[in-house]
C-alpha cells in the first residue's frame, strides 16, 4: 500500500496492489473515511511480479505518483496516478539492475530548503541511501545515510510523512523484526534524525 494526495484534492488517498495483480485506489473523503473504491488495473499477470511501491511528487505537479520496484529489478515511476491512472510511465531502472537489492523504498522530503521529493532506500545488506530530488529525469544525487549494517536488515517496514507537524523535513518511521517501531525526527538528505521509539519491542 501507498497513500498520497493522488488526486490533487488536497487529501490523501490509499493505493493498493493485490496480491492477484488488481490494483485499486480508495480516494479520501476528508472525515476519516474513503470515497467508492476506484480500479486502476484489472486483476493481471502484469502486475503480480511487484516489489515494492512508494508514492510521492516526483512530477512536481502537485499530484502524488507512484514509484513501482519488481521483482527483477525494473523500476518504473508512473505520474500523476490520479489523473493519468498507471499509464504514464518512465523506466527508471532496467530489469536485471542492482535494484533487485533494494529491499524497502520510500519517498520524502529531507531537503528543509528546497523541498524536493527524494527517495530513501534500505539495501539487503542494511546500507540505507538517499537519492536526492528523484524525478522523471531520472534517479536523484546518492546520498549516503549509513553503510551495510546488519541492524537494519531486521528493518521491516519504512514510511516516512510529517508527523511531528513541525514543518520542517519528513520524519523516518522503521518498524523492526521484534515489534518495535522507531521514529527518526527530522530525518535530513544524509542523516538519519533524532530517535524516538513509538513502540517497545513485543
Amino acid at each position: 500500500m501507498a497513500s498520497g494526495d493522488f488526486t490533487g484534492s488536497g487529501r490523501s488517498s490509499l493505493l493498493v496492489t493485490w496480491t492477484d495483480g488488481e490494483v485499486t485506489l480508495f480516494p479520501g473523503d476528508g472525515n476519516g473515511g474513503f470515497l467508492p473504491e476506484r480500479q486502476l488495473a484489472a486483476p493481471n499477470a502484469g502486475w503480480k511480479p511487484v516489489a515494492t511501491i512508494t508514492a510521492g511528487d516526483f512530477t512536481g505537479s502537485n499530484q502524488f505518483d507512484l514509484m513501482v520496484r519488481w521483482d527483477d529489478g525494473r523500476m518504473t515511476l508512473h505520474g500523476d496516478v490520479g489523473s493519468n491512472g498507471l499509464d504514464s510511465v518512465t523506466e527508471m531502472a532496467p530489469s536485471g539492475s542492482i535494484w533487485s537489492h533494494a529491499t524497502q523504498i520510500a519517498a520524502g522530503r529531507f531537503n528543509a530548503t528546497t523541498y524536493v521529493t527524494d527517495l530513501m532506500v534500505r539495501w539487503s545488506d542494511g546500507a540505507l541511501n538517499n537519492y536526492v530530488g528523484t524525478t522523471t529525469g531520472g534517479l536523484g544525487g546518492e546520498q549516503p545515510i549509513h553503510g551495510p549494517d546488519k541492524t537494519w536488515t531486521h528493518s521491516v517496514l519504512m514510511t516516512t510523512g510529517q508527523y511531528t507537524g513541525d514543518g520542517l523535513t519528513n520524519d523516518l518511521i522503521i518498524r523492526w523484526t521484534d515489534g518495535e517501531t522507531t521514529m527518526y525526527k527530522d530525518t535530513r538528505t544524509n542523516s538519519l534524525g533524532t530517535e524516538r521509539m513509538l513502540v517497545p519491542p513485543a
